[in-house]
């Protein structure tokens, strides 16, 4: 173990490329999933459990092109299984059911197999991204919003927890109706959704327009209002696949700007301070939410001096991601800083 040094130049630098605080959420389902399997047999049991492990792995890096052979190299990872079962579920067609293996993959075991493969690991605090949607198909137009019943909205819930996206949809309601409309969301009209958007405080924000047309085929258009505002057109496919094509691309993206590869052999310490702890009730929220941080896996309280308090996380991650965990969150703020201590204010 090893004391972190912290430079007044490295924070400048940290502050800098960390500057906004955005809406994240910590995704706790990353190191589970279910794939279909034949029966319950050992043979088809170790199949399933590989295929299990890609599945975690393509949430826990965010990288979606591992191959089956990657897989392969790792060998048996019975040793890492917490908990499996079986379960059956509905398909497409309502007269026929999938068996269906679920199981809880060890978040160590799993980590343990990250590095070893050199690949990157994405912290479980992800930034939220708000989803508009505007679809249309033989009972007419709508607006997907939080809480609906199309099955669009269950295909995106299932192709983003995938990925291990965290996205929300707009509450469509009167404050919202009265400035977007189903045409706003089809014409894409930037500037209006992105003043609607706002309130969700989402440094990401996609906008789809999908459109049922001939034989039960579906066709979208996919927009993330950023700089770029570049288009992408899906060609006429099942619904599922045009869901695919506005979430997947848009994850991978958000992974290559949060996944670090920068872990270290070992653990070390980062020394911090939360000032205006006014009480016992902000002592609690500033030590809750350090503990839950997923790149910290302990924090000591090191000292009390008035209103301020030192805390010192434990961690194997390097100091930029753990202050990218940190800033993704809307519970501490950066508010000054010394040669070798890191100062933050809380959030009423």
């Amino acid at each position: 173990m090893h004391i972190l040094k912290h430079t007044l130049l490295i924070y400048c630098l940290l502050v800098l490329l960390y500057p906004v605080t955005l809406q994240a959420r910590q995704v706790k389902d990353l190191y589970q999933a279910a794939v279909p399997v034949a029966d319950q047999s050992p043979a088809s049991r170790v199949q399933a459990l590989r295929d299990v492990l890609r599945k975690v792995l393509v949430k826990v890096t965010g990288q979606s092109a591992l191959s089956a052979s990657q897989i392969q190299q790792f060998g048996s990872i019975e040793h890492m299984v917490e908990q499996f079962g079986y379960e059956t579920r509905e398909t497409g067609s309502t007269d026929r059911r999938q068996l269906y293996l679920w199981a809880k993959l060890s978040p160590v075991g799993v980590k343990g197999l990250v590095r070893q493969a050199q690949l990157p690991i994405w912290p479980e605090e992800r930034p939220e991204t708000l989803v508009w949607i505007a679809i249309e198909d033989a009972v007419g137009k709508q607006v997907l919003a939080e809480g609906g019943a199309h099955r669009a909205v269950k295909l995106l819930q299932q192709v983003a927890g995938e990925r291990g996206l965290p996205f929300v949809l707009p509450l469509m309601d009167l404050q919202e109706t009265s400035t977007v409309e189903f045409d706003t969301i089809a014409a894409m009209q930037t500037d209006a959704l992105q003043q609607a958007s706002t309130r969700y405080g989402s440094q990401y924000v996609l906008v789809g327009s999908v459109q049922q047309v001939e034989g039960g085929m579906w066709r979208g258009r996919w927009r993330l209002l950023d700089e770029a505002q570049q288009l992408t057109v899906t060609p006429a496919g099942p619904l599922a696949d045009v869901i695919d094509a506005g979430i997947n691309p848009l994850a991978s993206r958000i992974a290559r700007e949060f996944a670090s590869f920068s872990y270290i052999d070992g653990e070390q310490y980062i020394e911090l301070a939360v000032d205006d702890i006014n009480g016992a009730e902000d002592y609690a929220r500033s030590l809750k939410y350090l503990e839950s941080l997923s790149l910290v896996t302990s924090v000591d309280v090191t000292g009390v001096d008035g209103p301020m308090v030192n805390f010192r996380l434990h961690t194997s991650a390097d100091l930029a991601s753990v202050m990218q965990v940190i800033d993704l969150g809307k519970v501490l703020y950066a508010r000054e800083n010394s040669i070798d201590q890191l100062v933050f204010g809380l959030y009423p």
